[in-house]
């Protein structure tokens, strides 16, 4: 592309989206927020809701929930399924470190580690203060935290395949390698990823996106003290994507928060 947006998930990132996500509506973490809702209630708020795998079901299923994403072409992409499928979702193009919604909600959940994303600490704590300020009393946030990385892995990996899918329509073959890069001393972590367009046997087209940084990493410690500074009572720590009591060693876990009453 000639000029890169002011966000990060754009051209092939978004057109492949989909394509390399199988089974994605029924992954684990949407069946957790799922139950997690059913207990705290609805309506739904879903931030950094991408092309609607958690917003979309849910609606289906009958539970009233938005989207929000600061992406407008992932949310392109999620209003077209959403058109096909009958359905017209609340969907809103914001960056949620300013938030600013029309209602509030009983549940808001964080798909795909999408707090992290935030990277600078300010603002990771003004998103909270939003998210917290859109929750009704009573009502909860849950999000993932993942991070691979640890003490004594290589800080640097070398490009390697990410994916290989076929584009419908043209039948084109859409190749992805990526790599990173980790500044433990940080806690950030930095990405590249690059794509390769083939048809017929011929490269037609490449894109080269770099986010950088990418991430922050969160210790289990360190993310529900954040959660407490912002006000939310009641933090737990899951074990990935289950109701259990997250673990020490755990590289993945979510942390839930409640408003009080």
């Amino acid at each position: 592309m000639d000029q890169k947006p002011d966000y990060d998930y754009y051209g092939l990132i978004a057109q492949t989206w989909d394509l390399h996500r199988a089974d994605a509506e029924n992954w684990s973490d949407s069946v957790l927020y799922r139950e997690l809702a059913e207990r705290y209630g609805q309506p739904v708020l879903d931030v950094g809701c991408a092309t609607g795998r958690i917003v979309l079901p849910y609606l289906e299923r009958g539970i009233d929930t938005d989207g929000v994403d600061n992406s407008p072409a992932l949310l392109d992409i999620c209003r077209q399924k959403a058109e096909a499928r009958g359905l017209s979702p609340n969907l809103y193009e914001q960056d949620i470190v300013v938030l600013d919604l029309p209602r509030r909600y009983k549940t808001i959940v964080g798909s795909s580690s999408v707090f992290q994303l935030i990277t600078e600490e300010a603002q990771a704590r003004q998103t909270l203060a939003r998210i917290f300020e859109h929750l009704e009393p009573g009502g909860i946030f849950v999000t993932s935290f993942a991070f691979e990385w640890r003490e004594g892995d290589p800080l640097r990996s070398d490009w390697h395949p990410h994916f290989t899918v076929t584009r419908p329509g043209d039948n084109a073959i859409i190749r992805s390698f990526s790599r990173e890069w980790h500044e433990p001393e940080t806690r950030l972590w930095h990405a590249e990823q690059r794509f390769e367009v083939e048809t017929d046997g011929e490269i037609i087209a490449t894109e080269q996106h770099l986010i950088s940084p990418e991430g922050r990493s969160y210790t289990q410690a360190q993310a529900m003290a954040i959660f407490a500074e912002a006000g939310f009572t009641e933090i737990r720590a899951f074990h990935n994507f289950t109701h259990e009591p997250a673990q020490p060693e755990d590289r993945l876990f979510c942390i839930l928060g409640i408003r009080p009453r």
